[in-house]
């Protein structure tokens, strides 16, 4: 048995006596919120953590009492622009306290603002600074805003005060412009805002072909909604979309991820629907101004040539002049050559039947005389077949060369030379030996004797 045996009350109420004794002082703490709750009372609850990047390795439940709360809230929020929330890293004052039932819990008893407030800014300067070694900080920047921005995506939350100012001024411009607004609802506060944001990014890129421009407004509420727009992945999605994005999210403290990351921050709603409505302004202005131009170019040209187009004119009518003065002389020429031509018709038509006569005249005695000659040259040809070598050596006559060369009389040989004499078949070599000046005529004659006389 042992020596003494304690009821749970009892060891709780023990442990609260040496911890009341052992912690009697207050403590500085730094942690995180990762749940605040206010109670009907006015008494806010949290629970604390301490984390080593996504891993939770301490945890602690802690209260601040409604009289201290109100106080230390309003103090918080003045200096940080945000109330108390999820997500926040906090420097508070605090006490350690048991409670028999409810355990361990710190008792809040001071939160340093300024200490949020350096980690708030710590952690957007190093979202901002990823953003840029990425390449990604002027991404969205660098998109052409369209010149005629009408096509509007609006990504905010259906019953914002922000989404009714911007409809509301977009609609009742004073320049009766036409817009199409599109909302994609999204959270623009709490723990699912970031998730709804991106979603919201994501369906204006699937839609992009028929959206100019996305505006991100938020209106009313306090200062607490804005630490959803100081996300990384909020403003990675914004610098990769295609289309350019307008921040209006609505406060006056220094800018937050979504702003510096956007192609141009607003303060307000109203003040990105203001842009959007002189942007289409100064496109109209832009176009007036040229047709305006157009119109003093168009005059001066009109001007210009007004001058050379009269001086055109005064020439038609001086042609016109001239034409109707020489039209009777040309009348007149016409009929002359009308007679000329008809008289000359009928030289035409006597020189025809005269070229006509001769043609055929030239023809008959052109046929005269190609008979005539015709005959001629029959006969020259019987004369020169007559007198063709090869008919006179067939007559009985040969033809004696000496080298090649024809023998005309017996002076062209000596004696003891070598002729060749050629006879209608064959050829006889033949060695001199004997010359007689007989001519030809003397032979032929001989010739003609021995013929007559029988030998």
């Amino acid at each position: 048995m042992p020596k003494s045996v304690l009821s749970l009350y009892e060891f709780n109420l023990q442990i609260r006596d040496v911890i009341a004794q052992t912690f009697s002082d207050s403590y500085y703490i730094t942690a995180e919120i990762a749940s605040h709750n206010v109670d009907a009372k006015g008494h806010c609850y949290l629970e604390l953590v301490e984390k080593d990047d996504a891993a939770i390795k301490a945890q602690l439940r802690a209260a601040i009492w409604s009289s201290k709360y109100r106080v230390i809230a309003r103090e918080f929020q003045i200096v940080t622009g945000r109330a108390l929330s999820k997500g926040l890293k906090i420097l508070i004052e605090a006490s350690l306290s048991y409670h028999e039932r409810y355990g361990l819990s710190l008792n809040i008893l001071k939160i340093d603002p300024s200490y949020t407030l350096g980690e708030m800014v710590k952690n957007r300067q190093e979202i901002i600074a990823r953003l840029m070694r990425e390449g990604l900080i002027n991404r969205n920047k660098d998109l052409m805003m369209p010149l005629v921005p009408q096509r509007i995506a609006v990504i905010s939350s259906l019953k914002a005060a922000g989404y009714e100012d911007f409809t509301k001024h977009l609609k009742s411009n004073s320049f009766g412009y036409g817009f199409s607004v599109r909302l994609f609802a999204a959270l623009m506060q709490g723990d699912g805002a970031e998730a709804s944001i991106i979603k919201a990014l994501l369906a204006c890129e699937k839609a992009k072909s028929n959206i100019d421009v996305v505006v991100i407004v938020r209106g009313g509420g306090g200062a607490a909604e804005l630490d959803c727009f100081d996300s990384y992945p909020i403003g990675k999605q914004i610098a990769l979309m295609s289309i350019p994005v307008i921040s209006g999210i609505g406060h006056e403290r220094d800018s937050s991820v979504v702003d510096v990351v956007a192609h141009m921050a607003v303060k307000t709603p109203t003040a990105a629907a203001a842009f959007l409505v002189e942007r289409v302004r100064a496109f109209e202005e832009r176009i007036e101004s040229l047709a305006k131009a157009l119109k003093t170019a168009a005059g001066a040209i009109i001007m210009k040539n007004k001058y050379a187009l009269n001086n055109y004119v005064r020439v038609l009518y001086s042609s016109q002049r001239l034409i109707t003065k020489h039209r009777s002389v040309l009348d007149s020429m016409k009929e002359r050559l009308r007679l000329l031509l008809a008289r000359d018709v009928k030289d035409i038509q006597s020189r025809r039947t005269n070229l006509f006569n001769y043609t055929s005249t030239l023809l008959f005695n052109a046929k005269r005389y190609i008979v005539r000659q015709t005959e001629r040259l029959k006969a020259l040809t019987d004369n020169i077949n007559h007198l063709n070598p090869e008919n006179v050596l067939k007559r009985g006559y040969s033809i004696t060369y000496l080298n090649k060369r024809v023998l005309k009389t017996t002076d062209e040989v000596k004696m003891g030379d070598t002729i060749t004499t050629h006879l209608m078949s064959g050829k006889v070599e033949s060695t001199v030996r004997f010359k007689s000046k007989t001519s030809t005529a003397e032979v032929i004659d001989e010739r003609r004797k021995d013929l007559f006389s029988g030998h």
